[in-house]
């Protein structure tokens, strides 16, 4: 590998981790700024996580296309449409006090983060380097999870020196820049190109569709991210709920936690020694255990952020555990790309729903029940998870 080759990768890894850092920040931030979207949108703060569901469609819409697009357009082309989506549409948010546009521009930036996000699989398992796939892995495991402990915090402490307008309008700059670099890094685009067709579209999904064990492990996982995607749609509400902490005071929580969930990310390869069949029954026990101890709100403050960080931990280990799986699981498979996207798109998708249902109904069941639901969702997941596993992976596995 040549200086400017090696150069180009680790921009490749750079701006791949700062566009997700920066999408997921303003995106997280939703939940915890409510009450001041609320007031500015002047509408209830349960219907402000419409915010969450309406940008959630446009992600799930542009990982449902993005793999036709990348076989209809250059890659290049699609990373300047997303970054005029994303950009532009955070900058445009900021600046309307319209609350029914505002849902509008969401879905718009959520439909150019769909479509990033979509050429970041065809980065990671087509076109980057081998030399640079683990890193790749790393950015798409650990970003998200960076913007929870440290993006949300800055937005929530920028918001109290001068304004969260401001502070999503520094991420738009951020997402700007390293698009632009992205672009000067990425490799070349030489697939041959065909027409985008509904039937091409469709043809990609049912064939996946038929993939042994592929409906099986998505119900499962849309299930499983019900619960995870909920609690965290709803998080900012809850703490002011259960513990009435105000808009700064959730900028340590937030902080602990996604800390937890970030380092977790580097601990799981280590923790695989001690059996990766031992490792996901253990982690989706103590999962389920954690969760039915703090969710009801009832627990000390930090007592309850302490187990909401080991439920988050305990969450990146089974799923960074099912990626893993993933080869072994679909072993007859011949687009891993599709299913690599479908591992996005069935989460969001799952995060689209969840949140639409508290903004529209939490005000009138309350959180005990939507709790209740919740772990539910997450008891069933595990039950499907399992039953899956046993007949594919752990079949195999001596350990």
């Amino acid at each position: 590998m040549n200086k400017t080759d090696y150069i180009k990768g680790w921009a490749l890894v750079v701006a791949s981790f700062v566009v997700v850092f920066a999408f997921s920040t303003v995106d997280h931030a939703i939940s915890p700024l409510v009450e001041l979207l609320g007031a500015f949108f002047n509408t209830t703060t349960e219907r402000t996580l419409w915010l969450i569901s309406s940008c959630t469609a446009g992600i799930v819409l542009g990982l449902f296309v993005g793999p036709q697009c990348l076989k209809t357009v250059p890659v290049s082309r699609v990373l300047w449409i997303s970054l005029v989506m994303m950009a532009g549409g955070i900058w445009v948010f900021v600046s309307t006090p319209y609350f029914a546009l505002s849902l509008l521009i969401r879905f718009i930036f959520g439909l150019g983060a769909g479509l990033f996000s979509t050429i970041l699989w065809w980065l990671t398992f087509e076109a980057i380097n081998k030399r640079f796939y683990i890193p790749m892995i790393t950015v798409l495991a650990a970003a998200r999870p960076m913007a929870v402990a440290a993006g949300v915090p800055l937005v929530l402490y920028g918001q109290t020196r001068f304004s969260w307008r401001i502070s999503f309008a520094i991420m738009g700059v951020l997402i700007t820049l390293f698009c632009v670099l992205f672009s000067w890094a990425e490799p070349t685009d030489k697939k041959e190109k065909s027409p985008f067709t509904l039937k091409a579209l469709s043809g990609t999904y049912i064939a996946a569709w038929k993939t042994p064990h592929l409906p099986a492990f998505f119900t499962a996982m849309f299930i499983n991210r019900l619960c995870y995607f909920g609690f965290y749609s709803m998080l900012g509400l809850w703490f002011i709920g259960h513990y009435h902490l105000s808009t700064a005071e959730l900028a340590k929580p937030l902080m602990v936690i996604g800390i937890c969930e970030t380092v977790i990310n580097f601990i799981v390869p280590v923790l695989m020694k001690i059996g990766q069949k031992k490792l996901f029954y253990l982690s989706v026990i103590l999962n389920s255990l954690l969760f039915s101890f703090f969710a009801w709100g009832i627990l000390p403050l930090w007592t309850t952020i302490a187990l909401i960080g080991l439920f988050a931990m305990t969450d990146r280990i089974y799923s960074m555990l099912l990626l893993v799986f993933i080869p072994n699981i679909f072993s007859t498979s011949q687009d891993r790309t599709t299913i690599g996207s479908l591992v996005t798109l069935v989460s969001w998708t799952s995060l689209m729903l969840i949140s639409w249902i508290e903004g529209s109904f939490l005000q009138y069941i309350g959180f005990q029940t939507m709790e209740t639901l919740l772990l539910l969702c997450l008891i069933g997941s595990f039950t499907l998870y399992l039953r899956m596993l046993n007949k594919t992976v752990f079949s195999v596995l001596q350990k």
